[in-house]
């Protein structure tokens, strides 16, 4: 017994429009990750000291300063899928339109930004950072948020 050809297209169409109504954050949240981000945070060693590019969510909240591959895996504390921030401080002044957004963001990897537990870091989801030299939203109106550091 086979599905009736015009069902199967209404079925589609239905199934599209609700997809493309939305909610643009709803779309951000099951963003699909940056592969070279779940590179970076898979193999950190491999990437030590090297500068990178990558998108991701970022949460500049109190005690909560890192880069996640989807907004679903800070959620969820996915710590496996996040880069704790370091040199973030000129990024605070600027919270309020970053935190919570899909960005692209340029540093330098580090495996043990903690430097084997002698350096405490409050806000970090993991040891693994990502020492920020630029920032910028990757919205509608995403606009370069200029030099950190």
């Amino acid at each position: 017994m086979s599905m009736n050809p015009i069902f199967k297209l209404t079925a589609l169409c239905c199934s599209l429009g609700l997809v493309a109504c939305s909610p643009a954050s709803s779309l951000q949240r099951e963003a699909v990750a940056d592969p070279l981000f779940l590179q970076v945070a898979a193999a950190p060693q491999t990437f030590e000291g090297k500068t990178v590019t990558l998108r991701g969510w970022v949460s500049l909240r109190h005690e909560d300063r890192n880069l996640w591959a989807t907004k679903a895996d800070h959620e969820r504390w996915q710590t496996p899928r996040c880069l704790s921030l370091s040199l973030y401080d000129a990024l605070l002044d600027r919270a309020g339109e970053l935190d919570g957004r899909l960005v692209e963001v340029t540093g330098v990897i580090s495996s043990d930004a903690s430097k084997g537990g002698r350096v405490i870091r409050l806000g970090a989801c993991r040891d693994v950072a990502i020492a920020v030299s630029q920032m910028r939203r990757m919205d509608s109106h995403a606009r370069e948020l200029g030099q950190v550091g």
